[in-house]
């Protein structure tokens, strides 16, 4: 058993990720401690109680909230936990703007308190792969094309931001593995059940990155992504063709572990801040071409 002092946690919005994150705290251990679930839903989770927000906000024994809910409300939800004195852990995008973002940070930052967005791309093997690659050979190309169905808030530019802020973890995998870039040129296909957005990007080296985000209302659009990196040295990385290794933990409960150790070590990288903010400014950057 970790000798560490056990840190409370609430998640907040029981979607997709949100359920895979109560799985994962009920059954490994670690330092997290599920101390409650906030839903619309009523009676989701089996043995974890059920609160409001304004409850889980101001429970001593609560000392994180995850974040799990759509986009539009992770800001209002962030500042409310930051207030409060507790450590936040949010879904990507951890805000709709670059400018709220750095807000957001600066809130944290002053009150002592981590805000950690989560990225679980840059924990696959896949993108392992590829970091190391890329650090011993320069990039030629890359192309990035991630599609699917509507899932009620990504259609939503309004109230979850357009496409490449939503889906702003394509961006940050580019940051992450290649420094800053340079935005080219972008375009919206936006048609009435359906919509394609698509961006072109450079390294600081001049080497493109070309990235495609496509959405339907159809439900037989089942999500796919592919990501091509073409190196100098004549190599291609296909990520869709490496296998994630079955491991324990999952990446979910990889990237919790990775909060925890951030709330023990009591400060967040500025790298970390860094490809947030810098990911939105790019984001915004490529919708001013719409």
């Amino acid at each position: 058993m970790n000798s560490l002092k056990q840190i409370g946690v609430v998640v907040v919005g029981l979607g997709i990720a949100g359920k895979v994150r109560v799985r994962d705290l009920k059954t490994n251990s670690c330092n997290l401690a599920l101390k409650g679930v906030v839903s619309r839903r009523q009676n989701v989770v089996e043995d974890v109680a059920q609160i409001s927000l304004e409850e889980a906000l101001t429970l001593s024994d609560v000392n994180a909230v995850i974040i799990s809910t759509e986009p539009a409300l992770h800001e209002e939800y962030i500042r409310q936990a930051l207030e409060h004195g507790k450590h936040v852990l949010v879904e990507y995008p951890v805000a709709r703007t670059a400018a709220t973002a750095k807000q957001l940070f600066q809130l944290a930052e002053d009150k002592g308190l981590i805000l950690y967005e989560e990225n679980i791309a840059m924990l696959t093997e896949s993108y392992l792969a590829v970091k190391e690659k890329s650090s011993m050979v320069d990039l030629k190309e890359a192309t990035y094309s991630l599609s699917g169905s509507y899932n009620s808030w990504l259609e939503d530019f309004e109230g979850s931001g357009l496409p490449f802020v939503s889906g702003v973890s394509g961006i940050q995998v580019m940051l992450s593995l290649f420094g800053d870039l340079v935005v080219k040129a972008g375009k919206l296909d936006r048609q009435e059940e359906s919509y394609t957005a698509q961006a072109l990007l450079e390294t600081q080296k001049g080497k493109p990155i070309s990235m495609t985000l496509s959405r339907s209302s159809s439900k037989e659009s089942r999500r796919s992504k592919q990501v091509v990196y073409d190196f100098e040295d004549g190599e291609v990385l296909d990520t869709s063709q490496i296998a994630q290794k079955s491991s324990k933990p999952g990446l979910f409960m990889q990237d919790m572990k990775k909060f925890e150790e951030l709330v023990g070590e009591g400060k967040l990288p500025d790298r970390l801040k860094w490809i947030s903010t810098r990911s939105l400014e790019i984001a915004e950057k490529i919708h001013s071409f719409f």
